[in-house]
């Protein structure tokens, strides 16, 4: 699919050299709110606050940042009042993790599409799988997960990439499981495993950080399982960044199961890879309202642009997250939502039947 080449495309960019315009949106002696669309200790909302923390002394004038936690509907409830009622003044910015698979679909609880935003920046962010050990057979090791079954895995709400990806992954690799959605956040989902609610779920790199590690991995209650296999080019590759966490990848386990020559092939592997792309490159986004003022959408694009090169930041991001940040910026990220509008009628009307089922 083209959205396929758009992406790995776009990835690769990551930060294409801003130049600054001239500005006629002000930011001396103004507040600017960051505007989170999951609430306030939560994986976005570390990451967030780590933005609001280096960010103004990249913007000309140097405003006070607010952060505004805005939780609910899966993260569309901060992403509708930025689309359909925040001012298009320059003076709001949304940081998010979004969800592209509700505008595919045309979930109702979205209001607007991403593709009429005024994108800024992407942080691309790992997700990680884990299991508790205690489920029969026994989970040591990766390859363990394969010879399960009937285990419960917990997720968000159901239409997220989180439990779509979940779902997808599980089903290709044909493993019998329950799914239990509508959890409110990724320490709840843990929490969940914790008191064995539900026994396998994943996490972005820094909820597996900050939360996972210390109340599961650490402990001996649960496995860390896989990760999703980067791709570039139609190349497949473990990400290189995750070494140290000792997992397999998405790949490593469907070989194991199916042979080292198979590859997945059909409407779900293409629905996982159109996926895993996307939010490989852009996890989290950076978006303000329609209609911005265009000077001031290009200070915040050269202001994310210079923060991907701040020593400061890069050094508190890899203390909290683990790893550094790999951010795309600009057009390039905007090529790849853009691309969202032009998924064919096929592939969306597959896609949607399985999303709902």
């Amino acid at each position: 699919m083209n959205v396929l080449k758009t992406l790995a495309a776009g990835a690769a960019m990551m930060v294409a050299g801003l130049s600054p315009a001239l500005a006629e949106t002000s930011y001396e002696g103004k507040q600017l709110t960051l505007l989170i669309n999951y609430g306030a200790g939560g994986s976005t909302d570390v990451e967030g606050r780590l933005i609001a923390k280096h960010l103004a002394k990249h913007i000309p004038g140097s405003p006070d940042i607010i952060v505004q936690n805005m939780p609910g509907g899966g993260g569309n409830i901060g992403s509708n009042f930025l689309g359909t009622s925040a001012k298009a003044d320059g003076m709001t910015v949304g940081f998010f993790t979004w969800n592209p698979i509700d505008q595919i679909i045309e979930a109702p609880g979205l209001m607007i599409n991403y593709n009429d935003f005024d994108f800024i920046a992407g942080i691309s962010q790992p997700t990680i799988f884990y299991m508790r050990k205690d489920v029969a057979p026994g989970v040591e090791t990766p390859e363990d997960l394969l010879k399960t079954e009937g285990f419960k895995a917990g997720t968000l709400s159901p239409t997220i990439h989180q439990t779509i990806r979940t779902r997808l992954a599980l089903d290709l690799l044909e493993i019998p499981f329950t799914l239990v959605s509508g959890y409110k956040g990724l320490n709840d989902v843990a929490t969940a495993v914790l008191q064995d609610e539900v026994q396998l779920s994943n996490g972005s790199l820094t909820s597996y950080s900050s939360s996972i590690i210390p109340m599961l991995i650490e402990p001996e209650v649960a496995t860390p399982l896989f990760h999703f296999d980067v791709e570039k080019d139609g190349e497949f590759a473990a990400d290189p960044l995750l070494d140290q966490y000792n997992t397999a990848t998405f790949l490593d386990l469907y070989h194991a199961k199916f042979g080292e020559e198979t590859m997945p092939s059909g409407e779900n592997w293409e629905a996982l890879r159109l996926i895993n792309n996307i939010m490989e490159a852009m996890y989290r986004s950076v978006f303000m309202p329609p209609n911005s003022p265009d000077d001031a959408v290009e200070i915040m694009r050269t202001a994310f642009s210079e923060l991907s090169t701040d020593e400061e930041f890069l050094a508190d991001y890899e203390k909290t997250v683990g790893i550094p940040p790999r951010m795309t910026v600009g057009d390039a990220g905007q090529a790849i939502i853009n691309e969202l509008g032009d998924l064919t009628p096929e592939f969306v009307e597959g896609f949607t039947a399985y999303v709902n089922q």
